[in-house]
């Protein structure tokens, strides 16, 4: 696969992941029921905190689309993945969806940003 192509794949993930957590975020910090029920079934104290995990995920999303915050939003995303991996393991929920996530945003990372991946 060339350059180009690995570019393409990479931002179109990048972008669509970016996509998710942004509307995510949205719908958290204006109450939409159904998130509101999700989070209330994994932790009423979670729900105290839906305001916050709305902001995170909303300004996470951000920070992975702009290409200048593109390695900070790299690490945001990761964490903030990992604490919804977390949260749906404590109550013995399906998590697999937040791993394909964190695969994706890997595979995003190795697409667009190779260098990191080499060995010095």
């Amino acid at each position: 696969m060339n350059t180009k192509t690995k570019r393409i794949i990479g931002n179109s993930i990048n972008y669509l992941l970016s996509t998710v957590l942004i509307i995510s975020g949205i719908l958290k910090l204006i109450g939409f029921e159904p998130y509101k029920e999700m989070i209330t079934r994994l932790s009423p104290y979670y729900y105290d905190n839906i305001y916050l995990i709305g902001i995170v995920a909303l300004t996470a999303g951000i920070l992975f689309a702009i290409p200048k915050t593109f390695a900070l939003g790299f690490i945001a995303v990761l964490v903030f993945l990992g604490g919804t991996i977390s949260a749906h393991m404590q109550i013995g929920d399906n998590f697999i969806p937040q791993i394909v996530f964190v695969a994706l945003t890997a595979l995003t990372a190795l697409l667009k940003r190779p260098e990191w991946f080499k060995r010095k």
